[in-house]
This record gives C-alpha cells, structure tokens and sequence, in this order.
C-alpha cells in the first residue's frame, strides 16, 4: 500500500525515518498519559521500527502516519496488530493525534484503516482505550458495534467492517458521517 487518502488527511505506511516523529508523540506529556511508556531513547525507537518493517513484510503487523493534504505534515500514528486469521480480526492501536491534527482526523484515519483491513479481508476490527481516556471512549463508542472486553487499564470494542460501510463509509465520496464529527480524540 502507497498510501490511502481523504478529505483532509492520507493515511501512509511508517517508514523508519519517521522514528523521531514518531517518538516525539509517544513522549509528548499530554499524549503520553494514555500511552505505555517508552524510552527517552529516539533511537530505541528506530530500532523497534527496523523490526517492525519485518513484521510488515510478514503481514503481521501495519504502522500507519498520518499527514495532512494540505501541507504534508504528519499529525498521528495509527498502529494494526495482533491478527487473528480464523476470526478475521485484527487490532488497531497506537492512535495517537497531535494538535495540528485537521478537524476530522480521528474519524478519518479510522476509515482509513478500515478501508485498509477490509481489502485485506478482514472482517473485525478490534479498538481500544484506556478507561480513563473519556474523549476516546466516546468516540470509540460512536463507531463500535460492541463491547468486546476489557483488561486492567482498557476498554476494548469492536467494529464490524460490514456495519460500519452501512452506517459510516460511502466508497469514493470522502464521506465523514456528521454526528462523527463533534469531538476529537
């Protein structure tokens, strides 16, 4: 995949020369407080990035950026892990937005994604966020389709990739369902 685009934003594979972006989101304070820790290291993160592209190739794993189209600046990650072949599912994590994010940047990213995963054949994706991250629950809640469980620290709900294109994706229209669009994560 080059790359996939919408109304403000394109959704595009990491590449390792993202690593300082990359870590600079993991670290920021306001971000990191719903994040598992990290290093101060940047250049740990690179080495974490040169693993993962093997990962990629393997079908294992995608890490995404997010850039603006109007002035190519990356805004977030969007990370897809944990594949389960039998159930079709895969888990999406790593949602990361900085404030120079477009207005619909959650919403768009996560279509986005979905339009990914779906050419992939998958049926489910799986989002999470921390309990005490409320705007990302909420939001979260807004295009899930389920509860699917929980752990210590998170919440965690599915998205049929069905459901959603009914309720939230027109193909090749751009199409950011309004009632998406009244908060951000």
């Amino acid at each position: 995949m080059k790359s996939k685009t919408g109304k403000t934003i394109k959704l595009r594979m990491v590449e390792v020369s993202d690593y300082a972006f990359i870590h600079s989101l993991r670290v920021a304070p306001e971000k990191n407080k719903f994040l598992s820790a990290v290093d101060d290291n940047p250049e740990l993160q690179k080495a974490w990035l040169q693993k993962y592209k093997q990962r990629e190739q393997n079908g294992e794993e995608f890490y995404f950026i997010i850039e603006r189209l109007d002035n190519q600046e990356m805004v977030g990650t969007m990370r897809a892990y944990d594949v389960d072949p039998e159930r079709m599912s895969i888990r999406c994590g790593s949602w990361i937005l900085n404030d120079n994010k477009t207005l619909t940047s959650a919403v768009e990213s996560i279509l986005l994604t979905w339009d990914f995963m779906r050419e992939h054949h998958f049926k489910y994706l799986i989002v999470d966020a921390r309990k005490e991250h409320v705007s990302a629950l909420r939001f979260i809640r807004k295009i899930s389709h389920r509860y699917y469980g929980e752990d210590e620290t998170n919440f965690f709900y599915e998205i049929d990739v069905e459901k959603f294109a009914e309720s939230f994706y027109q193909p090749n229209q751009h199409y950011v369902s309004p009632e998406l669009v009244d908060g951000e994560i």
